[in-house]
């Protein structure tokens, strides 16, 4: 039976090298994702978890919005409440005696009067009592405070730690000097040779593809992804030339061709609650992925024009 959905494979970077060495960067502006530029590092940044968690963080402010409005009109409620009793109460007393309540027996009267008992004020207790046990379309009433109290405080509750927890994202670093590239996810390393990196380029991202160390031990690919236009639905495949391009030639002729009037260069940093800090032994960890590659020599076997060979159906 054929596949409904074909597995794409990464194609090498070189083979874009020469298109993307031809680029004069004059007619672009410094690409969004390059965080920072120095002598011997490009370093770019996914902004796709920045994106998230912008809108994670509008939805968490809506949420709070929508609570804290359903929580005044409690408040209101509550003291409108307390409000139509004291005077239905002094209005009674004004008209019968202060005794009036002790002596009556008009069961309606004594109900409104216990509403808010004998201290003459309602507390929440009584107040919730009372806005669920003493109004018409009670059924009506209790959805939706459930789904107006209920559902904000519940989002509320998700997404704060998820938005605490979320770690800012370790950047891709592109190291002219050693011609590698790396980085880390919570403390595992990703790393791959330049000359040997893969990617692929579809409607949404473009994906690194470097060489990582799985749960079993075996070794595994990672992927990096990178939103350069910034939309996490859809960018044209032209919209990635600039950042690859930059990467290109930062790697082929330095820091002086992309950052020729600044020795180095670090843009501000997205706001996270939690970094993801780069592992302390990174750079041996970076050398043995690297001689792991060498010694297993698994990566997907290239055609005379550099082109991947999918393997045989």
């Amino acid at each position: 039976m054929a596949r409904l959905f074909k597995t794409t494979y990464p194609n090498p970077f070189f083979l874009k090298r020469k298109e993307l060495l031809a680029i004069d960067l004059s007619s672009f502006t410094q690409p969004e994702p390059i965080v920072e530029i120095n002598d011997h590092q490009l370093k770019v940044m996914q902004n796709k978890t920045e994106i998230r968690n912008l809108w994670a963080s509008l939805f968490f402010l809506g949420l709070i919005s929508m609570l804290g409005f359903k929580l005044l009109d409690y408040y209101e409620a509550w003291n409108h409440a307390e409000w139509l009793n004291q005077k239905y109460i002094e209005r009674k007393r004004n008209i019968y005696g202060k005794d009036f309540f002790k002596k009556t027996n008009d069961q309606y009267a004594i109900n409104r009067y216990n509403r808010i008992g004998s201290d003459e004020v309602m507390s929440f207790k009584e107040f919730i009592h009372d806005r669920y046990n003493n109004y018409t379309h009670i059924t009506h009433r209790i959805i939706g405070d459930i789904i107006f109290t209920g559902i904000p405080l519940l989002g509320i509750l998700i997404l704060l730690p998820w938005i605490i927890l979320l770690r800012k994202p370790a950047p891709l670093i592109f190291d002219r000097e050693k011609r590698v590239v790396y980085s880390w996810q919570k403390g595992g390393v990703w790393a791959q040779r330049y000359d040997d990196i893969r990617l692929h380029e579809n409607i949404q991202m473009i994906l690194f593809f470097l060489r990582c160390e799985l749960k079993d031990g075996s070794l595994g690919w990672a992927k990096y992804p990178l939103q350069p236009t910034g939309n996490p639905l859809f960018s044209p495949l032209s919209a990635y030339k600039p950042t690859l391009a930059y990467i290109a030639q930062f790697m082929e002729y330095g820091r002086e061709k992309v950052l020729p009037d600044q020795d180095s260069w670090q843009a501000k940093p997205p706001f996270y609650f939690r970094d993801d800090p780069e592992p302390a032994n990174i750079e041996q960890e970076i050398d043995r992925i690297l001689q792991r590659i060498t010694e297993v020599n698994n990566e997907i076997p290239l055609d005379g024009e550099g082109n991947p060979i999918p393997p045989e159906e």
